[in-house]
């Protein structure tokens, strides 16, 4: 009967994890939940960058479609200019949180690409206050080209 209460001690000690095997499971789940949460913060600022530059083209698109709306002949269109928009900071939206601006400028080129003809541009600016090191910071533009007839 003593032989057999060996077998049972050694079979005992042999059921479980030892110390070496748990820190290794958990070194492996450590890293695949800093991986995951990596993958998370950058999808964040893509989101956001995405965001900025949907809300850049629209303010570019509605100043295009403001001088759509001008009558041939206006005075706009008649002398090559620069003009930033009075606006300017522009704010999209009510959150206060969203410290993006928007600096839009538009540029008219009278006579181009033929007689008679406007070639307008207007140029949307914005600043990406990213982390270093991310690709993310610096500034950003959208510029979009239209052409408009003079008279």
């Amino acid at each position: 009967m003593g032989g057999n209460v060996t077998r049972k001690a050694a079979r005992a000690s042999d059921s479980g994890f030892t110390l070496i095997e748990v820190m290794m499971a958990l070194a492996i789940l450590g890293i695949g939940l800093l991986s995951i949460a990596v993958a998370q913060i950058t999808a964040i600022k893509v989101a956001s960058k995405s965001k900025n530059l949907q809300q850049a083209m629209f303010l570019a698109r509605e100043q295009l479609d403001d001088l759509d709306a001008l009558p041939p002949g206006s005075a706009i269109l008649q002398t090559a200019a620069t003009t930033p928009d009075p606006a300017n900071p522009i704010q999209v939206g009510n959150d206060p949180m969203d410290g993006t601006r928007f600096d839009r400028q538009l540029v008219v080129v009278p006579n181009s690409p033929s007689t008679n003809l406007a070639q307008v541009t207007v140029t949307v600016v914005w600043a990406n206050p990213g982390v270093t090191g991310t690709g993310l910071n610096g500034t950003s533009q959208v510029s979009l080209t239209g052409i408009k007839r003079m008279n």
